[in-house]
């Protein structure tokens, strides 16, 4: 299902989406293509949602035009001794 398509069915919501197909462009990862998974009511518990994600899901409000995610490189932790 395309981004475009959600936006038309589940206006101005929090949606919890798995991501099919995307492409990285410039440090960010442009979502082309979703598996709908459920619609959720407000912030609150769009929050609690998003931190049962599994890998490929995501939380994301329908109000954005485009499906764009920042791209963050994990640089690790160092500790001193």
């Amino acid at each position: 299902m395309k981004w475009e398509e959600v936006r038309e069915m589940y206006p101005n919501q929090f949606v919890k989406v798995e991501v099919i197909e995307s492409h990285v462009e410039n440090g960010k990862e442009y979502v082309d293509e979703v598996a709908f998974i459920k619609a959720i009511g407000d912030g609150k518990a769009a929050m609690k949602e998003f931190l049962k994600c599994k890998e490929k899901q995501i939380v994301y409000s329908t109000k954005n035009p485009k499906f764009i995610i920042e791209v963050v490189k994990n640089i690790g932790i160092r500790r001193g001794i």
